[in-house]
């Protein structure tokens, strides 16, 4: 893998992309177009980050400008519309405004980071030990009340903006948010083989566990892929922070189980556990998640075992490039072809996703050691 040519072709998409976009917010692909989000939904910063990175590569601030350019969307969100938020704030101020502070010390950023980490603590659940996920979107559906108790993998990744609010302010309530809802996925997401429930339900009231099941899985006791990655980065970045050996190694046996399971090509099935893989998608995102985590964990390896995943990211990202990549359609905007969004309901299948394209992005401004990282 030309480490230049596949740098210059992350530059050229997101600039052009750039140009095209302004100041709106991509979330999937049709037919090779971005399709947009007033809010973004819970990916909109991906597109933020994916332009901090290549500024961060380039030093051209162009992609600086680009952006900040929907930064107003994510004010009006926060500020405005905070009933349009859940447990994705992480995500979503972590790429658009932890990043710039980050690379700039923009205090503007610094100043919605913040707040929008204390809206995040402010979902934890005493009663169970959690942040609760999804918001109760459709009152009275036996379903939807559920999410009162509900937590989710990927919450995970959603942690670092606390333990960097709990950094940044001196208030270690942002970091035993974090540690407690890390603890509780360690013991109710993750199942005694490594692999992992998509959520779990509490009792809302007692915070009692009650059972595991999947949203966006094959099955309640399948191994969905992406969620499988959520884990690798999250338990990584967690460590970090913490220094907790117990993360390190959830870490590493997560990140083991995925590796295990993926095709011939390095990229996976979008779950694991299919009884039938023919006629099902791959999920090259889960894929770029993973190879960017992977190399998360291995800064906090040493010798065979950090190379070890610093070989398996890179083979990862390889295959990406060289047979899921749009480095052969000038037109189509995304980066990554064949990712998967949710296959039980139909929706985004086979497309390019933002979220993928960004950690693809940083995987590879990872490998260059090009980046300060955002989480």
């Amino acid at each position: 893998m030309n480490m230049d040519q596949v740098k210059q072709f992350i530059f050229d998409k997101t600039r052009k992309n750039g140009q095209i976009f302004q100041d709106q917010l991509p979330t999937s692909t049709k037919e090779g177009e971005y399709q947009f989000d007033e809010w973004g939904t819970w990916v909109g910063s991906f597109w933020t980050g994916l332009n901090f990175l290549c500024y961060e590569m380039s030093q051209d601030e162009s992609y600086l400008e680009v952006a900040r350019k929907s930064r107003h969307r994510f004010k009006r969100r926060l500020y405005e519309r905070p009933e349009t938020l859940d447990h994705d704030i992480g995500f979503l101020y972590s790429l658009s405004c932890v990043a710039d502070y980050k690379l700039t010390g923009n205090e503007e950023a610094k100043k919605i980071a913040l707040d929008a980490a204390k809206v995040l603590k402010e979902r934890f659940r005493e009663k169970g030990q959690y942040i609760q996920a999804w918001n109760v979107w459709n009152p009275g559906d036996p379903y939807s009340e559920g999410n009162r108790g509900r937590m989710i993998v990927d919450c995970m990744y959603n942690l670092p903006i606390l333990f960097w609010a709990a950094e940044q302010t001196g208030d270690q309530s942002y970091y035993k948010v974090a540690v407690a809802h890390a603890d509780t996925t360690a013991k109710y997401l993750v199942r005694e083989d490594y692999t992992a429930y998509h959520t779990f339900v509490f009792d809302p009231v007692t915070g009692e566990p009650k059972y595991g099941e999947t949203h966006q899985g094959y099955g309640d006791d399948s191994c969905w892929a992406r969620g499988q990655a959520w884990l690798i980065g999250g338990f990584a970045h967690a460590y970090k922070y913490t220094k907790e050996e117990k993360y390190l190694e959830i870490a590493k046996k997560v990140a083991d189980v995925f590796l295990a399971r993926l095709e011939e090509d390095f990229i996976p099935m979008w779950d694991f556990t299919l009884p039938n893989k023919e006629g099902e998608p791959r999920d090259a995102s889960a894929a770029s998640i993973a190879a960017a985590s992977l190399l998360e964990l291995s800064q906090h390896l040493a010798g065979e075992e950090k190379q070890h995943y610093q070989q398996w990211s890179y083979k990862i990202l390889e295959s990406l490039y060289e047979n899921y990549s749009t480095k052969d359609e000038p037109n189509n905007q995304g980066l990554i072809l064949h990712a998967c969004g949710h296959r039980p309901a139909g929706k985004d299948l086979d497309c390019s996703l933002i979220y993928g394209d960004y950690y693809f992005a940083e995987g590879i401004a990872r490998l260059l050691d090009a980046t300060k990282t955002y989480w």
